[in-house]
């Protein structure tokens, strides 16, 4: 299934196990992926913690978030010759070439 995620891998890092500690002492393990992007913008951390750059969602919950990071994803598609998949493409800009296509 690796290949599947392979444009995933461009913005986030693969699936890992993760133990959170909240104010109040307890911990919770959560499952999922890291935005490489959000977690090394030192004023996002900042700003919203580091937990917010975990993404616990599916496959197509991690392509929505790819729509915030998407001129970045769509070089590192480009760099590595993986081809984008459609739901990290933003709307507007899908319309755009289906317009592109149609003339």
């Amino acid at each position: 299934k690796k290949w599947n995620t392979s444009d995933l891998l461009t913005i986030f890092l693969d699936t890992v196990t993760v133990k959170f500690t909240k104010m109040d002492g307890s911990s919770e393990t959560l499952q999922g992926r890291w935005c490489m992007v959000c977690r090394d913008n030192a004023a996002y951390v900042a700003k919203y913690g580091k937990w917010k750059t975990f993404h616990l969602g599916s496959n197509s919950a991690c392509q929505q978030h790819i729509h915030l990071h998407y001129k970045l994803y769509q070089q590192q598609c480009t760099e590595q010759n993986i081809a984008e998949n459609n739901h990290a493409i933003p709307w507007e800009v899908l319309e755009e070439r289906r317009q592109q296509q149609v003339r």
